[in-house]
C-alpha cells in the first residue's frame, strides 16, 4: 500500500514541475521586483538631513569625501571660503562630494556647512593639520645641461610657460562629472620613484614644490584614463614634457607628464581604463617615469591619497548603478 501511495504522490507533482530554466526566470524578475520595492521605499520615504565625512581631521595635500543622506533636489556647500561641489547617482538620496585639502593651505580650523532646499542645515568644525614635506636638491645632470636646462630657465619656464598654461586649463570648469564611478590608477603596477608629493626641490636662489608623484614607468609603458573624462590639453611643455589634461567634470582634473606620446586628440571624450598615452622621459625628467598629479577645484592633493579615498566607498557607486540600470531597463520595456 505504501508503495502506491508514494506514486500516486509523485504523478501529482509531475503535474506542476517547473523546468529549471523557467525557475531561474521567475528567481530573477521576483529579485528585481523586491529592489525596486526597495528602491521606491527609500526614494519616498522621509528622509533625514545627516553627514558622513572622511577624513574628519585631514592634512594638508589630503582628500575629503561628504555624503549626505537627504531627500532634497538640491544640496550646497562650502569649506571655508571653498565651494563643495555635490552629485549623485542615479536614483540615490545620497549627495557625494570630493573636496581637496590643499598642500599650502593654512594649518587650523575650517568651518563646513551644508544646506539643503529644504532649509535643512549642518555646520561642523574640521580641523586641518600640517604635513611635513621634505626637502631635496635640484639635479641637472649632463644630459639635461646639455638640452639647455639651467635652474634659472627651470624656474622662468614655470613662470611665464609651463605654469600660465596649465593654470589657464585648470581654471575651466564643467558642472556635472563624466565619471560613474571610483577613480583608478594610471598603471597596471603602482610604485613611487623619485620624488614624492609636497617634497620641497631646492636650487640655489629659489624653491619649488613638486605638486605630483613620481610613478616608476619605463619607456613606452602604457598610461591608462584614471576615470571618464574629456582630453583638454595634450602639449609638449619645455619642462613638464608632453603634458596630458583630462578633465573628470566637478572641477577635478588629473595630469600626466613626461609622456613619449599621445593617444587622444584635445576634445575627446575617453572612458576608464583606456589607454591614454606612453610613459617617457620628455622635459626635464632625469629618467624615464610617469609624473602623475590631481587638482580638485585648483586644490593641490596627493593623487594616491585621492584616488584611495575615492574608492574607500566603492558601494555607493555599484549601488546606485544598479538601481539606475535597473529603472532604466523597466523604462525601455514600457
Amino acid at each position: 500500500m505504501a508503495k502506491k501511495k508514494r506514486k500516486t504522490a509523485a504523478k501529482k507533482h509531475k503535474g506542476i514541475k517547473i523546468k529549471g530554466k523557467n525557475m531561474f526566470v521567475f528567481f530573477i524578475a521576483g529579485l528585481a521586483i523586491l529592489f525596486l520595492g526597495f528602491l521606491f521605499f527609500f526614494k519616498t520615504f522621509p528622509t533625514n538631513f545627516n553627514l558622513y565625512i572622511f577624513p574628519e581631521n585631514p592634512k594638508q595635500g589630503d582628500t575629503v569625501f561628504i555624503k549626505v543622506k537627504s531627500g532634497s533636489s538640491e544640496i550646497t556647500g562650502n569649506f571655508g571660503k571653498e565651494k563643495i561641489n555635490f552629485f549623485h547617482l542615479g536614483s540615490s538620496s545620497e549627495w557625494l562630494a570630493y573636496f581637496g585639502i590643499d598642500a599650502k593651505m593654512e594649518p587650523g580650523k575650517y568651518k563646513l556647512l551644508i544646506n539643503d532646499s529644504e532649509k535643512n542645515e549642518i555646520e561642523k568644525d574640521i580641523n586641518v593639520s600640517a604635513q611635513e614635506f621634505k626637502e631635496v636638491k635640484m639635479v641637472i645632470t649632463k644630459e639635461l645641461a646639455a638640452q639647455g636646462y639651467t635652474e634659472n630657465k627651470i624656474a622662468d619656464d614655470i613662470a611665464k610657460k609651463s605654469g600660465p598654461t596649465l593654470e589657464k586649463i585648470l581654471s575651466g570648469f564643467t558642472p556635472i562629472p563624466y565619471f560613474k564611478n571610483p577613480f583608478s590608477f594610471p598603471l597596471v603596477k603602482i610604485e613611487e620613484t623619485g620624488i614624492s608629493f609636497g617634497e620641497i626641490i631646492k636650487a640655489k636662489n629659489y624653491q619649488l614644490s613638486h605638486f605630483g608623484v613620481d610613478l616608476r614607468a619605463s619607456m613606452d609603458t602604457e598610461i591608462h584614463a584614471v576615470n571618464d573624462g574629456k582630453a583638454v590639453l595634450a602639449e609638449s611643455l619645455p619642462n613638464y614634457g608632453k603634458t596630458l589634461v583630462l578633465d573628470h567634470g566637478l572641477g577635478i582634473y588629473s595630469l600626466y607628464l613626461h609622456l613619449d606620446s599621445f593617444k587622444i586628440a584635445v576634445g575627446q571624450l575617453v572612458k576608464q581604463g583606456q589607454v591614454i598615452g606612453l610613459s617617457g622621459d620628455s622635459g626635464y625628467s632625469t629618467a624615464p617615469h610617469l609624473h602623475f598629479s590631481i587638482k580638485d577645484n585648483g586644490s593641490r592633493v596627493d593623487p594616491i591619497v585621492f584616488i584611495e579615498t575615492t574608492k574607500k566607498f566603492e558601494k555607493n557607486y555599484s549601488l546606485a548603478n544598479i538601481g539606475q540600470s535597473l529603472l532604466e531597463f523597466f523604462n525601455i520595456k514600457k
